[in-house]
C-alpha cells in the first residue's frame, strides 16, 4: 500500500467558498436596477416643456350656499366625498316664537320650535369626520 492511500481526503476546500462582503454591497446587490425611462424604451428622443408652462388643479369646492337640506360635498378637512349632517341651532327668532307662544297662554306648544328645523339654522357638519362645514341662515 502506499502513503497517499492511508492519508484521509478531505471533502471540503481549506479556504472559505463565501467571501466575506461589505453591508453596502450587500445592499447594491439585492437592489433591484432602475427600469428604463420612457424614451430609452421607445427609442424617442425627450422633449422638454416650455419654460412657462403651467399646471393647474381643478378640485370640486364647497357649494356658494348651503341649504336647508343634506348636501352632497368633498370635505375640505379629511377630502372624502360624503353627505353632510345637519344639526339644528335655535337663532332669537325661535326663541321669539316661543315667547309669543307663551304670551297667548299656549303653553303646551310652547316647545314647538324647538322641535321644527324650519324655525331654526342650518349647521352642516361633515358626514365622516364631523367637521363643520358651514350654516343656512333662515331669514
Amino acid at each position: 500500500m502506499d502513503e497517499k492511500s492511508n492519508v484521509p481526503q478531505r471533502i471540503y476546500p481549506s479556504t472559505p467558498l463565501e467571501q466575506p462582503v461589505a453591508a453596502s454591497e450587500q445592499q447594491q446587490a439585492l437592489l433591484q436596477p432602475a427600469p428604463p425611462t420612457y424614451s430609452q424604451a421607445t427609442g424617442a428622443t425627450p422633449t422638454t416643456a416650455p419654460d412657462a408652462a403651467h399646471i393647474v388643479v381643478i378640485t370640486p369646492g364647497a357649494p356658494l350656499a348651503y341649504g336647508p337640506a343634506p348636501v352632497d360635498i368633498q370635505c375640505p378637512y379629511c377630502h372624502n366625498y360624503t353627505r353632510t349632517r345637519l344639526r339644528f341651532k335655535p337663532t332669537s327668532r325661535t326663541h321669539l316664537i316661543a315667547l309669543l307662544l307663551c304670551l297667548f297662554q299656549l303653553y303646551c306648544f310652547v316647545c314647538l320650535p324647538y322641535c321644527i328645523g324650519s324655525c331654526m339654522n342650518t349647521a352642516h357638519y361633515c358626514g365622516l369626520c364631523d367637521r363643520y362645514l358651514g350654516t343656512y341662515v333662515r331669514e
